[in-house]
């Protein structure tokens, strides 16, 4: 995997804070076997499966932590408006055939219809200045099934200036961190939804995938870190995306 070495350029306090572009380096204690992503295995059914690129966390994680999210649900909706999204995030443990893992936390978040994260205050975004103090929309974790799936009902993100789509992760594993990435959307579906109706206001986001801060520098990991997906904005999205971990 490519290592990514551009210098982060936000500090963030938690519950207070402008938005700010997010950091544009790969996480400095990633793993020998994450620098080696690039290099495949072949799981029982055939496939090919490569360790998920690290990223970096961002700047509006859990307020006190990932892994004290008292958040265990499927819907992260909270009450928020958009095109619906459903994601089964598959784990695998790409040092085991790329065989399933299930008991494994998966945590997601990411920001609303118009750029804006729960938590957080003094977001600038599309609509202005907005503080979501104690809100938990779009935040959650499930545990990984008997099949490796932790699967997730939420909805299109929309985005914010400086960066393309896209959705933060973190797996952990008895309660040890493993993986912290970020999941990219294929833009064409993205510029359809970011101009419908429930979106219009905010419109197309320029920031392509291949030049964010975060996923523009490594080709290889863009493909890896895009999701699939199907659907239309009136039946809403589905996809399914793989979390492998060299465990």
């Amino acid at each position: 995997m490519e290592r990514k070495s551009f210098l982060r350029t936000f500090a963030v306090a938690a519950a207070a804070g402008p938005m700010l572009i997010e950091a544009c380096k790969k996480d400095s204690t990633a793993s020998t076997a994450d620098a080696a992503s690039s290099t495949s295995n072949t799981s029982t059914n055939g496939s090919t499966c490569l360790v998920s690129p690290t990223e970096v966390e961002g700047p509006y994680p859990y307020a006190s932590g990932e892994i004290n999210n008292p958040l265990n649900r499927a819907d992260v909706t909270g009450g928020q408006t958009g095109v619906p999204l459903s994601i089964g995030f598959v784990v695998v443990n790409t040092n085991n055939n790329c065989n399933v893992v299930s008991g494994a936390r998966v945590d997601i978040w990411h920001c609303n219809k118009d750029g804006y994260y729960s938590g957080y205050a003094n977001q600038q975004g599309a609509l202005g200045s907005k503080s979501y103090i104690g809100e938990t929309w779009l935040r959650g974790y499930l545990l990984t099934d008997t099949s490796g799936l932790a699967k997730f009902s939420t909805i299109y993100p929309g985005w914010y200036t400086g960066r393309a789509t896209h959705i933060h992760i973190e797996v952990f594993i008895n309660n040890v961190l493993k993986k912290t990435t970020q999941m990219a959307f294929p833009e064409s579906i993205s510029d359809t939804v970011h101009v419908s109706t429930l979106y219009a206001t905010h419109g197309v986001n320029t920031i392509r995938n291949a030049s964010d801060q975060i996923f523009g520098n490594s080709a290889t990991d863009l493909a890896n870190e895009t999701i699939s997906l199907t659907g239309s904005v009136a039946d809403g999205y589905s996809g399914s995306y793989t979390l492998g971990l060299a465990l």
